[in-house]
C-alpha cells in the first residue's frame, strides 16, 4: 500500500517566546547618499513636498523636528524685526531653502541676503550676509552638524539663538568645518552681524 505523505503542519510559536524588537540586534545599515541635483529632482516630481519637513544636510535627507511653542513664537518675532530693520536694504527669508554646494538644500531659520540676490535661483553662499537659527530641542543639531556645514561652504556669518541658555552665539570667520571666531552674549544685549555693523539688532526674547 502507497503511503500517504500529508503536508507539515505549521506550528505557530507561542507570543511570549518571539523575541522581543528591542532584544534584535540590527547590522549596520549603509545610508543612501542623495545628490544635490537628486534633491532638487525629487522635489521638482513631487516626491518631497513641504508636508514632510525634511532637509537635505551632506547629502542625507534628514527629518526637521517640531518647533515648540517658545521657538515658534521667537522666531516669528525675530522674524519681524529683521524684515522691518533691514526693509529695502537686504532680502530677509525665513525658514527658506538656500543652496549648498556640498549636496545640502538646508532651511536656515532666518537668511539676511544682499538686496541684488537673484530671484530665479535659490541663495548661494556668496548671496548670504548672516544666517540665524533659534536653538532649544535642536541646538546639538545647530552646534554641530549644521555648524560644520555652513563653515564648511563659506557662510560668512551664522548665529544661534540659544533659548535654553538665554544667550546669543555668534561665529565668524568659517575656516574648514569651524570657524576661526566665536563668541556668546548672555546679557541680552542686541548685536550687529559684519555686514551692517552699525545695525544693532534685538535678538533676544
Amino acid at each position: 500500500m502507497t503511503a500517504i505523505l500529508e503536508p507539515p503542519k505549521s506550528v505557530e510559536a507561542p507570543l511570549e517566546s518571539m523575541p522581543l524588537l528591542e532584544s534584535i540586534r540590527f547590522s549596520p545599515l549603509e545610508l543612501m547618499r542623495f545628490s544635490g541635483e537628486r534633491y532638487d529632482e525629487l522635489w521638482r516630481l513631487g516626491l518631497i513636498t513641504s508636508d514632510d519637513r525634511v532637509e537635505l544636510l551632506n547629502g542625507q535627507i534628514v527629518r526637521k523636528p517640531e518647533m515648540n511653542p517658545p521657538h515658534l513664537y521667537t522666531l516669528s518675532d525675530l522674524h519681524t524685526r529683521i524684515l522691518f530693520q533691514f526693509y529695502n536694504r537686504a532680502v530677509v527669508l525665513n525658514q527658506s531653502t538656500i543652496f549648498l554646494p556640498q549636496d545640502g538644500r538646508p532651511d536656515p531659520d532666518i537668511a539676511l541676503l544682499k538686496l541684488g540676490t537673484p530671484r530665479d535661483r535659490l541663495p548661494l553662499p556668496e548671496d548670504i550676509d548672516l544666517i540665524i537659527e533659534v536653538s532649544d530641542s535642536t541646538v546639538a543639531r545647530d552646534r554641530e552638524t549644521k555648524l560644520a556645514l555652513y563653515a564648511r561652504d563659506n557662510i560668512i556669518e551664522y548665529w544661534i539663538v540659544n533659548l535654553a541658555q538665554r544667550q546669543l552665539e555668534v561665529y565668524r570667520q568659517p575656516d574648514g568645518l569651524r570657524y576661526g571666531s566665536s563668541f556668546t552674549v548672555k546679557d541680552g544685549s542686541p548685536t550687529a552681524c559684519l555686514a551692517f555693523p552699525n545695525d544693532l539688532i534685538a535678538w533676544a526674547v
